[in-house]
């Protein structure tokens, strides 16, 4: 995923279908490492959990061919 923002196009390995799932989960992703790096203490676990549920989601994605 680019640093500068916005992921520009989806991985390329999602298969056509599940383009557009796949670029909402990087935007997904995106938002909650930002908002990870500003979280407070009780906050961090919350936004790991959504963080890797997304990830795995991403890899489903990946996977389902």
């Amino acid at each position: 995923m680019p640093l500068d923002g916005y992921p520009k196009k989806p991985p390329e390995d999602v298969p056509s279908e599940h383009i557009e799932r796949a670029r909402e989960l990087q935007l997904e992703l995106l938002v909650l490492e930002a908002r990870l790096e500003s979280a407070n203490f009780e906050d961090k676990e919350a936004y790991r959990r959504a963080i890797r549920e997304r990830r795995e989601e991403l890899d489903d994605l990946r996977t389902e061919r």
